[in-house]
């Protein structure tokens, strides 16, 4: 070419390469084969402006035909723009929310019921469950069962397991079942991964086909857990938490009738659900019950007379007074509430010998004891001593009424055997029992609290002129409050023979133990004797035989 001719930027551009650039470009190849198709020779036009086409990707972007895009076919350039482009970033899909997440249900809910059971299932269920296998191998397929298809947190986990083995169910890893490999978990089914990952077990030896050793007794073992095991071992101050401590057992014994695990036994699992609503009831009361107990006339007749809170006021100390705690009870509060108590409900007998034994200096504890005790009735303020009580003019206002707490002695079964002889022992079993009653002067808020059967353990005492009252309050139980055999069965091993262990000393130490051994065969022994007539020896020193 000369150099009057026009010059063409760039590599000539024929079909075959236009075509090549287009299947290179894939998706683009239309775009380009448009921009290609326009794109005029240098020179042809000098005296015009640099034009400004559109670019792929927008109508706002604009491509400039500036120096750095001197010289390039408009095809490499595309190419070069589409190879230098930032692939746009795919955005992350949200996992959706399973089942097994944070908010799926547990199980414990309060309103839950398990699925209507299927008649694929009815028939699986029926040949696991049926009457002519034994108990022990059905409840132990239920509870595993139980456990695959519930989420239980680490709290739930604890008093579930704990419930197991109080029952006679041991909890823990299965021993000497080694690992699961990939394959048996694929070829097995939800329910027999269940059964191998399963951590409750029912040993052999509960199986006892006379019938003499074990029983099963739904009911007597759950109010064994809830009066005794459970309050010893988890929080229960609050109702919410007694709630949920006892909707676990509760769903577990629903999950039983809704199975059919064993329709022999059902009415008892009907009776310990009964216990659950009990259970609820009562354990509340008597959180709130023990923080009220003795009550305020009680804990005045200790202050006066020498019991446990006498000496315990702190409302007079200078670092208290800016502190929100209770303080105690003062003398001038507790005389106050003590002689408002005996006016109240003392008799006529009771001020007399009140104010005999007061004149003479002789009011005091005479009889002080640690007993159980059962509430077999409670009274509460009748009108005339509420009248007494809110009267105006009288200096008692502002203060509780009270009301009568009847009680009777009754033995803790937890209480240490006492110290008896063969002979006391059989002259104690010849006599009948006696019961002794106890009344006790107790405000009515307290009482509200409390409920007839409900049973505890406290120091009471005695004054010289009749009245009891109660001086601490060492424990409270239920109405069903049982210990059973199975406490001293937690954590229960068969004793095996160990034969003695063989002691492995070191080379160097069995070498020094033989050479000794050796010398002292090799010396003659020693003895000693006392000296005979004729021979001279000092005093105190004995005689050296060789033997």
């Amino acid at each position: 070419m000369e150099d009057s001719d026009p010059k063409v930027t760039g590599s000539p551009i024929t079909e075959n390469n236009h075509i090549e650039k287009a299947a290179l470009t894939g998706a683009t190849s239309a775009v380009l084969t448009e921009v290609i198709g326009t794109v005029s020779c240098k020179g042809q036009n000098d005296d015009t402006k640099p034009r400004k086409d559109m670019a792929l990707g927008g109508d706002d972007k604009l491509i400039d035909s500036d120096d750095e895009n001197q010289g390039l076919d408009p095809g490499d350039k595309i190419l070069r723009d589409l190879a230098n482009a930032k692939p746009e970033k795919k955005k992350k899909k949200k996992k959706k929310s399973g089942k097994k997440g944070a908010g799926a249900p547990t199980g414990f809910e309060e309103y839950y019921v398990d699925v209507p059971v299927t008649p694929e299932q009815y028939e699986e269920e029926k040949a696991i469950y049926h009457p002519s296998i034994t108990f022990s191998e059905r409840i132990e397929t239920a509870i595993q069962r139980y456990a695959a298809k519930r989420k239980f947190d680490s709290e739930r986990k604890d008093l579930f397991d704990k419930y197991m083995t109080y029952g006679g169910v041991d909890s823990g890893p299965k021993m000497f079942g080694g690992g699961i490999d990939q394959q048996t978990l694929e070829d097995s089914s939800a329910a027999d991964i269940a059964t191998m990952t399963a951590t409750n077990f029912v040993d052999f030896d509960k199986v006892d086909p006379r019938g003499t050793q074990y029983v099963v007794d739904f009911d007597g073992v759950l109010k064994g857990f809830l009066s005794s095991r459970l309050p010893a071992t988890f929080n229960m101050e609050t109702e919410q938490q007694i709630k949920s401590h006892v909707a676990v057992i509760r769903n577990f014994l629903n999950y039983l009738l809704h199975h059919d695990v064993c329709p022999e036994y059902v009415d008892q699992i009907n009776a310990a659900r009964d216990t659950c609503t009990l259970a609820e009831k009562q354990l509340f009361s008597i959180s709130q019950a023990c923080r009220l107990l003795p009550g305020d006339f009680n804990k005045a007749c200790s202050v006066i007379f020498g019991g446990q809170y006498q000496g315990s006021y702190i409302g007079d100390q200078e670092w208290t007074k800016a502190l929100d705690i209770d303080k105690g009870m003062n003398d001038d509060q507790a005389r106050r509430i003590f002689l408002a108590g005996l006016a109240a409900h003392g008799d006529n007998e009771v001020y007399e010998k009140y104010n005999k034994h007061v004149t003479k200096k002789k009011a005091r504890i005479v009889e002080d004891i640690t007993t159980g005790l059962e509430i077999v009735e409670m009274e509460c303020a009748n009108p005339e001593i509420l009248s007494y009580y809110s009267s105006k003019e009288n200096p008692v206002k502002g203060l509780l009424p009270l009301g009568i707490l009847r009680v009777k002695t009754w033995k803790n079964p937890e209480d240490p055997p006492e110290d008896l002889t063969e002979e006391e022992e059989l002259e104690l079993a010849s006599k009948p029992k006696e019961t002794k009653t106890y009344t006790f002067w107790v405000e009515d808020h307290v009482m509200s609290k409390l409920f007839v059967g409900m049973k505890f353990t406290a120091h009471v005492y005695k004054l010289s002129f009749g009245v009891w009252f109660l001086d601490t309050v060492l424990g409270a139980y239920c109405s069903f409050y049982q210990v059973l055999p199975n406490e001293k069965m937690l954590g229960w091993r068969e004793h095996k023979y160990l034969p003695p262990r063989a002691v492995n000393r070191p080379p160097d130490l069995q070498l020094v133990t033989r050479q000794e051994e050796t010398e002292e065969e090799e010396t003659p022994k020693a003895s000693s004797r006392e000296g005979e007539a004729g021979e001279e020896y000092e005093q105190g020193e004995d005689i050296i035989v060789q033997e």
